[in-house]
């Protein structure tokens, strides 16, 4: 009796044989670019990591940081879920002297492993070399990007645009568990991608059924087009291998993760890639205030010209 009873001593104290293993989120990022509160790829990752570290999760997901790919290969193969917050092109987290060596070693893993990934804004961009200055775009890394999150970017494509920085009325798929605790409508001021699901007409992402629009809203298929369509810019992908990713082309803005709706969105979408369950009313992690996206870099101002609706209530923007 007294054995058994110094055994459960042990495994309380421990943890040995009850404690249940903590989610790893490995966060790659590059640097910091833009200004103005723009591409906040430094800042985006310590909140995020900062937002979990103080939440009721904090025992259940552990978070890691590296700049660029990293140099602990380790990192990578034991990450539940992968976050990419990253500028594009030449200038990707994810590029090197080779630009496929790490997207083929992270796409292993994820075949290996059903690891999630979520990438945001430019990261869905994929690394690419350089030549005459002019970003060109890699033809094998736009496969796998297709694979990981069903679509990819490539911003020198003309038949994908830019539109800065309307205040669109997102509609929500109230269906999906992402969705948990979101409102059927709500408004998001952000840099869009456009024409990003092309649906076949230059086989560039087509649209498939195991990917799922989150956000929607109207936009024309080209910069001025008077026949706007209905376009994503959040979505999600159940993959192949049964691992699941999210893709987005918003969140240019650093302010815009001060948006609790968006922030819902996502705090939900990184339970979710990890299997773990969204509870009914939404993931308990609050979205940053402008004084916490501020104390995370000098950097971390808001856009001047920004009309942002919950954040002017809160701070006059910069004249």
């Amino acid at each position: 009796m007294k054995l058994t009873y110094l055994l459960i001593a042990f495994f309380i104290f421990t943890g040995f044989g009850f404690a249940e293993n903590k989610k790893e989120i490995l966060i790659i990022h590059s640097k910091s670019t833009h200004g103005h509160g723009q591409h906040r790829n430094k800042e985006v990752a310590y909140m995020l990591k900062d937002k979990i570290d103080k939440s009721k999760y904090a025992s259940k997901i552990n978070v890691t940081i590296s700049h660029r790919y990293p140099k602990d290969v380790s990192l990578v193969e034991k990450a539940d879920l992968i976050i990419l917050s990253s500028d594009g092109g030449a200038a990707h987290a994810l590029n090197g002297s080779d630009p496929e060596k790490y997207m083929k070693e992270i796409d292993a893993v994820l075949k290996k492993n059903k690891t999630g990934v979520i990438v945001i804004h430019w990261a869905t961009d994929c690394p690419s070399s350089k030549k005459f200055g002019l970003t060109k775009t890699c033809a094998a890394n736009n496969a796998l990007m297709h694979r990981w999150i069903g679509a990819y970017y490539y911003w020198g494509n003309p038949k994908s645009w830019t539109e800065k920085f309307p205040i669109k009325e997102l509609r929500v798929n109230k269906k999906h568990p992402v969705s948990n605790g979101l409102p059927e409508v709500f408004k998001l001021q952000d840099e869009y991608y456009w024409n990003f699901f092309t649906e076949g007409e230059d086989k560039r992402n087509i649209k498939e059924e195991n990917v799922v629009f989150i956000h929607e809203t109207m936009a024309g298929d080209h910069k001025g087009d008077k026949s706007p369509r209905i376009q994503s810019p959040y979505w999600v992908k159940t993959r192949d291998d049964g691992g699941r990713s999210v893709g987005m082309t918003s969140a240019h803005f650093y302010h815009t993760w001060a948006n609790k709706h968006f922030f819902q969105t996502f705090a939900n979408s990184m339970l979710w890639s990890m299997n773990m369950e969204v509870p009914e009313s939404g993931v308990e992690i609050s979205a940053p205030t402008v004084g916490e996206l501020k104390a995370h870099g000098a950097g971390a101002t808001i856009y001047p010209k920004a009309l942002y609706f919950e954040l002017l209530k809160q701070v006059k923007p910069a004249k």
